[in-house]
């Protein structure tokens, strides 16, 4: 496992973090996590990644044989909803309108914030505090002085609605 640090400029033309050095980097290399922090210096918002991955791709190393179904990188970019059911979904689906709206304000790509497997895993274990939501796999200090509040404002209200109904 390699580490990688980005430091990226905010961008107040473009209103956004430009990510395509990130996008370029991981093109060839599998990443295994992402670790964010927001740093302002002389009023400019700088976003640090701090990326930790290997310099290949699973897929790489796999035999030469062709993918069974066209729809496999749908399945893998999707597996997240398999242990979600119908009600878990309004959940589900109110974080990640969150994560949208927040991510407009932020200027910073939505899967920066929480990637869908993360918010998943919000929506099962449906975090009661900052400590609890430290438990979601990837979601570190930063996230959680960052987003806590707003999140467990979600799940929060969420759980009580679904316990009255």
């Amino acid at each position: 496992m390699l580490l990688k640090i980005f430091s990226l400029k905010f961008d107040a033309l473009m209103g956004e973090f430009d990510d395509s050095s990130i996008q370029a980097f991981s093109r060839d290399k599998e990443v295994l996590q992402i670790t964010d922090h927001l740093l302002i210096r002389n009023e400019i918002p700088y976003l640090i990644l701090i990326i930790k991955y290997y310099p290949f791709r699973k897929e790489a190393q796999k035999s030469i044989t062709p993918p069974q179904g066209g729809d496999e990188k749908k399945r893998v970019k999707e597996e997240w909803k398999k242990d979600l059911n119908d009600s878990d979904m309004v959940l589900f689906n109110q974080l990640r309108d969150w994560r949208a709206e927040r991510c407009k304000k932020d200027g910073v790509p939505p899967y920066l914030i929480f990637t869908n497997m993360q918010l998943a895993a919000i929506t099962k274990s449906r975090p009661q505090s900052p400590a609890d939501l430290g438990r979601v796999d990837g979601v570190g200090t930063g996230k959680i002085e960052r987003y806590a509040e707003d999140v467990l404002k979600i799940t929060v209200i969420r759980e009580a609605i679904k316990s009255n109904g």
